[in-house]
């Protein structure tokens, strides 16, 4: 079972602290969403875990500790995937985007076949094997990311505001995905997002305010900082908000986004 920890991470851009005192930990496999306003450092705090930050000793992937002499070796551990667009890829099909880490880790012939096909059935992706990138349509260009940053096998999967710009049909579908990669690779996803809409599937929530943890737990715990969340920047769909009052009313046990679902709910 892996665990990540950060412990007192802090970064600066121009005199300009982004990251002030960021510190938490996740011992075993799940979805943990880091919600915050633009602008809070949410991808900032992505590129530190990720490495591509110069970040030093204060960030471990099972006792391996991020510094300059570990970074290979921390990197393996690390899948990361940031918001949809083309500038991510770095080739024109998709087999050849898929199989690229593989090839930096001297990855065989037969190795790569393996990888290819246990990907595959992870993320139902057959169809798209040997298509041009170009022809994809974004949800499908999402799921060649995801691909690409699991298919080495990482111990911890980080993704920044990757279901901007999908549909509720959509998201729900990679959230899905994202929730049976966590039970089939026994993997921890730490993602960001500035809706509280992409958190309901989450194990747990983080809320990120001027560079610190504010706030940590389920959706419900975080639900009941509403006034603080709303001064932050983070808005409270009205469904959720409407959810968690008549929850109160013991009219309601789970958070509801859809209004068939919820009036189907009351009148069950």
């Amino acid at each position: 079972m892996s665990t990540i920890s950060i412990d007192g991470l802090k970064y600066a851009y121009k005199d300009h602290e982004i990251l002030k005192d960021v510190r938490f930990k996740v011992k075993k496999s799940s979805l943990i969403s880091i919600i915050g306003s633009n602008n809070c450092g949410k991808t900032t705090l992505i590129k530190c875990i990720s490495g591509i930050m110069p970040i030093e000793e204060v960030i471990s992937i099972d006792d391996i500790v991020l510094n300059k002499k570990n970074i290979k070796k921390y990197s393996r551990n690390i899948g990361v995937v940031f918001s949809c667009d083309c500038n991510q890829f770095l080739f024109d099909n998709v087999i050849d985007e898929i199989t690229f880490p593989l090839s930096n880790l001297n990855y065989s012939k037969k190795e790569m076949h393996n990888a290819i096909n246990n990907i595959n059935k992870l993320l139902f992706i057959n169809e798209i094997l040997h298509k041009e990138i170009w022809e994809l349509s974004k949800v499908e260009k999402l799921k060649v990311l995801l691909a690409t940053a699991l298919i080495h096998k990482p111990k911890v999967l980080l993704l920044d505001d990757i279901l901007v710009g999908l549909n509720s049909s959509d998201r729900e579908r990679i959230i899905l995905i994202l929730k049976r990669v966590i039970q089939e690779m026994d993997i921890i996803i730490i993602a960001t997002t500035s809706s509280l809409e992409d958190t309901i599937y989450s194990d747990a929530i983080l809320v990120l305010d001027e560079g610190i943890i504010k706030y940590s737990g389920t959706l419900n715990d975080i639900l009941k900082h509403d006034g603080s969340l709303t001064k932050m920047g983070i808005e409270i769909p009205v469904m959720m908000d409407m959810s968690v009052k008549l929850g109160f009313y013991d009219l309601l046990d789970k958070i509801v986004l859809d209004e068939k679902e919820m009036v189907d709910e009351l009148w069950d």
